[in-house]
């Protein structure tokens, strides 16, 4: 009898659909499209995909900080003097959104980084630690079990990020109107930061 219910656990486990989820190793890794530099104005950085796919990655400064710059740096974008980036990937045409499975980038600085994760499935927040001025912070966010990642954002409470790098990423989704982009998104993430649920953190 212990058997066979055991037996039943275990089947129904396995049927069960498993969560969607946003997973964080604290490691650079090797994925599909580099992001390069294309253009910068404001508060806005833009690169374009060299890889597989066709598309742009925005890299909007919410700080406010007068020395942000964006620029080429060999093969790479790089993001300069922010304490609060905002990341999204569009299409060619720049309108809609592009779901990504992993994004991959590395930080210099001061400070201590969290990362807001906007999903489909809802928002994902990760205490990335502190990072280090002159040694290079790499990170992998991972979107597994059916999850897509819709935007990203990078805010130090206690300094500044310096060096923003090798960001390159993995498209998950067709082209399309996906919930959390843009401005709305902007302000879900704002108030789920004021907030401060759903902490979760991930040690490799």
């Amino acid at each position: 009898m212990r058997r066979m219910l055991f037996a039943t656990v275990a089947l129904l486990a396995l049927a069960m659909p498993a969560k969607a989820d946003v997973i964080l190793d604290p490691h650079l890794s090797g994925t599909g499209d580099n992001v390069v530099f294309d253009s910068f104005s404001g508060n806005l950085a833009i690169g374009s995909f060299n890889g597989t796919h066709t598309g742009f990655a925005h890299f909007t400064d919410l700080s406010g900080n007068p020395g942000f710059a964006g620029s080429a740096n060999g093969n790479d974008i790089k993001i300069s003097n922010t304490n609060d980036l905002f990341i999204q990937v569009f299409d060619t045409t720049q309108t809609m959104v592009l779901g990504t499975s992993t994004q991959v980038f590395s930080l210099k600085g001061t400070g201590d980084v969290t990362a807001f994760v906007q999903a489909t499935d809802g928002l994902f927040t990760f205490d990335l630690g502190v990072i280090d001025p002159s040694a290079q912070s790499g990170f992998t966010l991972s979107a597994i079990n059916g999850e897509t990642m819709t935007s990203l954002r990078l805010f130090d409470n206690t300094g500044s990020i310096t060096d923003y790098e090798h960001y390159r990423i993995d498209v998950a989704a067709v082209p399309g109107p996906i919930v959390g982009a843009g401005i709305p998104g902007l302000f879900a993430l704002g108030m789920a930061f004021l907030a401060r649920r759903r902490i979760r953190r991930r040690v490799a």
